[in-house]
């Protein structure tokens, strides 16, 4: 009930065009009614040749004087003293109106129902992909990608009609049950008691089915997320799964897969497709209870006259089209209730890197970044970092080096506030980064990893990608520094040339050119460096190189390398080790102090140091520039 009560929420800032539609269904359910009453004095006319109205009084139980006189009020005028043929006509007239006026209440309630909807579902996407875009990186590291993609997707459109549609019908059949149940209490209270007796076990039935509907519909809804998750890492991965011949792996796991949906699918539909049989035959059942006792009041008590009695039926049948759409309402509404919990499920994960309330401004870089004694972990019995000490002023560079595993991206992660560290601190000119307001202080940054990320868009959006404002001057001054615009002068539509999704249609250096051309647009005072150019041939590599050189001038810089050949003139070098800073200095003094600095550099570079040494001799890389005041 609080989930349904929560996506109701959502209908509030629609209330006023709800509330149309409510209104309009009030006057369909109405004049529905009011057209099955006309049957009453229609079938006198026709039965007993033109005495339409005289004698009605007898023949309806004494609680229908309310209804003799609607009738008498409404059409009596136009009967009542005719000939048969003319109160036909006149009757059929009615029908007529009542039809035409019934049917566009029906049409403008139907369209207004259907404005809401669309606005509710596009809220609900927009309110969970915005809470998704402000999670941090350690729900995106528990969470398959699938998953993610699966609850905005199908499940808001599972959800979609809750708030709206299903609500709007649920209205719909209660008017209808209440305006039948008031004109059958007006015929036969009798008979209408004989129609009520069978209302409860048609409750009770789903009372027993909705949490068995409930786990199913989860487990079906889970199977579904795991099938896209899947879909999504054959798609992202299909290189590698062409090359490894795997294929027919693959589609061996998606079967099993497709397997599990099924199963979930077909044993939560057993259950839920055997509560409409059932309540059918408690429906027929009802039904011939009324025609064996109707015809009892007809033939035997003759407290009944048969027009009645065949307008009772009508109206009986009217009355359990509603009385079962409501029985079997929260069956309806279990797969959209299941997607919801898992859609406010996303919307409830927590924030966990935010703006404090009183987040102060950033104004820039000017003294100095310090780590002061920095821990960090993603499980709290498996610490990644331990008490880093390091201090980054403007203009240095600063190497991070080290095994696989020994925490140098996570380190880099902390300063953009991807996480924050579990003790001790990082400051900006002596402020804690927790107290600055997070988007100027990643505005500082600029970073530029090993994985470029692309979009399915234009170069030009690609390049200029969080500068909106930036004009076409600036896009091409920033492709030209990072050797990027001949290539792209070169493109079919040049710079609005659209790349393939994650810029397939490019080569890897290429890639990695727009991704420094962007860096170099939002013209950031630090940047960070994941290698840019370990994954590059020789020509592309130094075309990146290049374009590295650009962009580092004049700037401070902290570099992961994993080719130690990069860092050699890097002011600080700090040798990572299990999460520990092991060693720090310059190339040259870890080189002599004779540690793991040394030993990861002779296991790269063994003999052939010296060769290596002269290929990097006429490079500029990671050349330290003095800052301001001789810092």
């Amino acid at each position: 009930m609080n989930t349904y009560l929560r996506i109701l929420r959502y209908v509030g800032p629609h209330k006023g065009l709800f509330a149309l539609a409510i209104g309009m269904m009030a006057v369909w359910a109405a004049l529905d009614a009011f057209s099955y009453t006309l049957l009453i004095p229609f079938l006198r006319v026709l039965f007993n040749q033109g005495d339409a109205m005289g004698g009605l009084d007898t023949f309806l139980s004494p609680t229908a004087g309310p209804v003799v006189q609607f009738l008498r009020q409404a059409v009596g005028w136009a009967i009542t003293g005719r000939e048969p043929m003319s109160a036909l006509r006149n009757v059929v007239l009615f029908l007529f109106v009542v039809y035409a006026v019934k049917n566009v209440a029906y049409y403008v309630s139907q369209v207004s129902v259907a404005v809401v909807e669309g606005r509710v579902t596009r809220d609900m996407r927009n309110d969970i992909y915005g809470h998704l875009l402000r999670l941090g990186f350690p729900f995106f590291q528990r969470t398959r990608a699938g998953q993610i993609i699966s609850r905005v997707t199908n499940d808001v459109e599972q959800m979609r009609s809750l708030a709206t549609s299903n609500l709007a019908k649920l209205m719909w059949e209660l008017m209808q049950a209440i305006f039948a149940l008031v004109v059958m209490l007006g015929i036969s209270w009798k008979l209408t008691l004989v129609a009520a007796l069978f209302m409860p076990p048609m409750l009770g039935l789903w009372a027993r089915l909705r949490k068995r509907l409930r786990r199913g519909v989860l487990k079906v809804l889970d199977a579904v997320g795991e099938t896209a998750s899947h879909i999504q890492e054959t798609v992202s991965g299909i290189r590698l799964v062409k090359a490894s011949g795997a294929e027919g792996w693959e589609e061996e796991r998606f079967r099993k897969l497709t397997r599990g949906q099924y199963r979930a699918w077909v044993k939560n539909e057993r259950w839920r497709r055997f509560f409409t049989p059932a309540t059918e035959m408690i429906t027929a059942v009802s039904i011939l209870a009324m025609l064996w006792y109707g015809s009892y009041l007809v033939l035997y008590e003759k407290s009944m006259i048969p027009e009645t009695f065949i307008a009772f039926l009508l109206f009986a049948g009217k009355l359990m089209s509603p009385v079962k759409f409501l029985a079997q309402f929260p069956a309806t509404v279990q797969p959209g209730l299941a997607a919801a919990d898992r859609a406010f499920e996303l919307i409830d994960a927590p924030v966990e890197v935010f703006d404090a309330a009183d987040a102060l401004p950033v104004d820039g870089f000017r003294q100095a970044v310090h780590f002061e004694g920095v821990g960090f972990h993603y499980a709290a019995d498996a610490p990644v970092l331990h008490d880093i000490d390091l201090t980054i002023r403007p203009g240095e560079v600063v190497a991070l080096v080290g095994p696989s595993g020994a925490g140098k991206s996570t380190l880099a992660d902390l300063l953009p506030r991807f996480y924050d560290p579990t003790s001790g601190r990082i400051t900006l000119d002596g402020r804690d980064v927790r107290t600055l307001k997070l988007a100027e202080l990643r505005g500082l940054l600029g970073i530029v990893t090993q994985e470029t990320i692309l979009f399915h868009d234009t170069v030009r959006s690609n390049i200029a990608y969080g500068r909106t404002d930036a004009s076409q001057a600036e896009v091409e001054a920033a492709a030209r520094a990072a050797n990027a615009h001949e290539f792209i002068a070169h493109l079919p539509e040049g710079y609005d040339t659209v790349l393939g999704e994650k810029g397939t249609r490019l080569s890897g250096g290429q890639r990695q050119r727009i991704a420094i051309a962007r860096a170099l647009l939002r013209n950031p005072p630090i940047l960070i460096l994941d290698e840019a150019t370990s994954a590059l041939d020789t020509e592309s590599e130094r075309l990146v190189q290049q374009a590295i050189e650009q962009l580092m001038e004049e700037r401070t810089v902290l570099v992961i390398a994993h080719r130690l050949s990069t860092v050699r003139r890097a002011d600080q070098i700090l040798v990572l080790e299990a999460g520990r800073i092991v060693e720090r200095g310059t190339h040259d003094e870890l080189v002599a102090r004779n540690g793991l600095y040394r030993r990861l550099y002779d296991m790269q570079f063994g003999a052939d140091e010296s060769m290596k040494a002269r290929e990097y001799e006429g490079t500029d890389a990671l050349r330290p520039v003095p800052s301001p005041g001789g810092a």
